[in-house]
């Protein structure tokens, strides 16, 4: 009955904020939607001039009236998004982006909630972890975009209680999942496979990378070539903006004047992790490596930093084991990355037409995550 209630709780919220939303016809939803309607109809969404057809014009939007889409020239994900996503595009924009936004605040929060449970949360802190999920900036802008950050954020969760349990296969199978969306874990996929590796759970690899070798291959009875259309679009347009994102890249654009000076600065802050890091199993790197992964990155935006919340719980749950003033100044600056900190910096982007400061937020995270590691587990 319990369950029940929520799911029906989660519907009506998921079509409260697609309504909202006017069933973001004018957001990345539509995007994801309409790569999985394409294969659902037989028509590549890598096709320029089919894809036109389908988000060309203007569509209702709820500040302006009526806008363009977001993707109004092609499709710019991998074919095995869409693919994933199969069920959504069988369905009317109205009924897909409620099914979407149910699916995508309850994995939110059953994947916070997984989190918390994994790094082995305190009581005691677990109100101020809620209030920091709750209030997140990324969290209200899925709502506004319907972007993928529940979905993946879920992910975490459900990989972070698999790695506790020991589930071999589904810590594999979790792991590649979560290149639904490849540019916001670039750094994670890598790690965490070399660190199962070296841990020697060769199951949890062998899944992985046999999950890996599915997602490139399923897409191929809808479209052989799908990888090098995919790779072409990356580079042809994805890689022009890297200029104007809240990335290591776009941060040196911004503020130095060239994007290659990302290349130092991601140096120095890997350093800096590398140096200050102890005690860093698959959970720890895990952290981590999500944070890392949004600095690294060409390609995210702000709306992408939900799956901080996973860096965040681990940083709370080592608080717990820290002396008093450890602890004080982990939930302080674990609380101010989380929620004022994303804040400011994205009403700052209003007025610079820029968010490449917000990087700031998952760079400190990592730093953060560097210094809580070093707290062993077994700490009173």
């Amino acid at each position: 009955m319990t369950a029940l209630i929520i799911a029906v709780l989660l519907l009506i919220a998921g079509a409260a904020a697609g309504r909202a939303a006017l069933w973001y016809q004018t957001t990345d939803f539509f995007c994801f939607y309409n790569g999985a309607r394409s294969l659902v109809l037989g028509h590549d969404p890598y096709d320029p001039a089919w894809w036109v057809t389908q988000t060309g014009g203007l569509y209702p939007d709820p500040l302006r009236g009526s806008a363009p889409s977001s993707c109004p020239t092609q499709y710019g994900y991998p074919l095995w998004s869409a693919v994933l996503m199969l069920p959504f595009g069988l369905l009317p924009v109205e009924a897909a982006a409620t099914l979407w936004m149910t699916v995508s605040i309850g994995a939110a929060v059953l994947g916070a909630r997984a989190l918390w449970y994994a790094y082995g949360g305190a009581r005691n802190d677990a109100a101020l972890f809620a209030t920091l999920f709750v209030t997140s900036q990324p969290l209200w802008l899925l709502l506004i975009s319907g972007q993928m950050g529940g979905l993946q954020l879920g992910l975490l969760g459900a990989l972070a209680l698999f790695l506790v349990r020991a589930r071999e296969a589904s810590v594999g199978a979790t792991l590649a999942l979560l290149a639904v969306k490849p540019q916001i874990v670039v750094l994670t996929l890598p790690a965490m496979v070399v660190r199962l590796a070296l841990e020697r759970r060769g199951r949890a690899v062998t899944a992985a990378l046999v999950s890996g070798v599915l997602l490139v291959v399923v897409p191929m009875a809808f479209l052989a070539s799908w990888p090098l259309e995919w790779l072409v679009d990356v580079g042809r347009r994805r890689l022009q903006v890297v200029t104007l994102l809240p990335t290591a890249w776009g941060f040196s654009a911004d503020v130095f004047g060239n994007a290659l000076w990302g290349i130092v600065l991601c140096a120095i802050l890997i350093a800096a992790c590398a140096l200050t890091v102890r005690n860093v199993d698959a959970l720890s790197l895990l952290a981590l490596s999500t944070a890392l992964s949004l600095v690294v990155t060409p390609y995210a935006w702000s709306y992408d930093f939900l799956v901080l919340v996973c860096p965040w719980a681990f940083v709370l749950a080592r608080a717990a084991r820290a002396r008093p003033a450890q602890a004080l100044a982990l939930r302080l600056s674990v609380a101010a990355v989380s929620s004022p900190l994303p804040w400011l910096l994205y009403a700052v982007a209003f007025g610079r037409g820029g968010e490449t400061l917000s990087v700031l937020v998952p760079a400190s995270t990592a730093l953060l995550v560097a210094a809580a590691s070093r707290i062993s587990v077994t700490t009173a």
